[in-house]
């Protein structure tokens, strides 16, 4: 059990589900651009991906292939009314500000996909323990790339304003897959001198 948790909290870094597999990457580029939207996708992204997952690992294989997706997409889309709620709880408007994005979430590869080609294959314990982690490496990246693109295009940061020179351009979708861009290599330069720092260490326990 241990191994399967240590592996599924690589979703958090080491294989995040938006700098590494590139999923819903659109969404984030185009509608994360401050640290409200961040929170209300990721709240929206919890909800949208643990149910689901929980729901696939379970009943998923008892439904023909094919309805799978329809039943997937219908528990998701429902789960957005949750997520409003729990989003309010932070700011009436947080929801709302994040536009259609959170929607685009409901139909997004995670809760249908994914669902379909891994979490009914896994126990319902595993099944939470990916969505969670899944969901905790989605929030990292959002969570950056909004502050990031409010401070930097609005000079604020949850709407106080701490710098009157910013950018506006920053919170325009195709900034969105630049600084994601960076992120992505960023990540990918970390996990590396990771990975070679491991086999470094493990080649110099061998040889003793």
């Amino acid at each position: 059990m241990k191994a399967e948790i240590k592996k599924s909290l690589e979703y958090i870094f080491v294989k995040n589900p938006v700098l590494v597999l590139g999923l819903v990457i659109g969404q984030l580029a185009a509608g994360d651009i401050s640290l409200q939207n961040a929170a209300a996708l990721s709240v929206t992204f919890f909800f949208i991906t643990v149910p689901v997952m929980l729901f696939a690992s379970t009943l998923g294989k008892k439904i023909p292939s094919g309805i799978n997706f329809v039943c997937y997409a219908l528990l998701s889309a429902a789960m957005l009314v949750p997520a409003y709620f729990v989003s309010g709880s932070f700011s009436a408007t947080i929801f709302d500000s994040a536009g259609i994005y959170p929607a685009l979430l409901a139909v997004s590869t995670v809760p249908i996909i994914y669902s379909s080609k891994v979490a009914e294959k896994q126990t319902p314990a595993k099944a939470i323990v990916n969505g969670v982690c899944i969901t905790a490496g989605f929030a990292f990246t959002a969570v950056i790339l909004g502050a990031a693109r409010e401070f930097l295009g609005n000079g604020s940061l949850w709407n106080f304003k701490f710098s009157e020179a910013y950018y506006p351009a920053a919170k325009l979708p195709f900034w969105g897959f630049i600084f994601l861009g960076f992120m992505a290599a960023m990540v990918n330069f970390v996990s590396e001198r990771i990975g070679r720092k491991g086999k470094i260490q493990k080649g110099e326990e061998e040889t003793k």
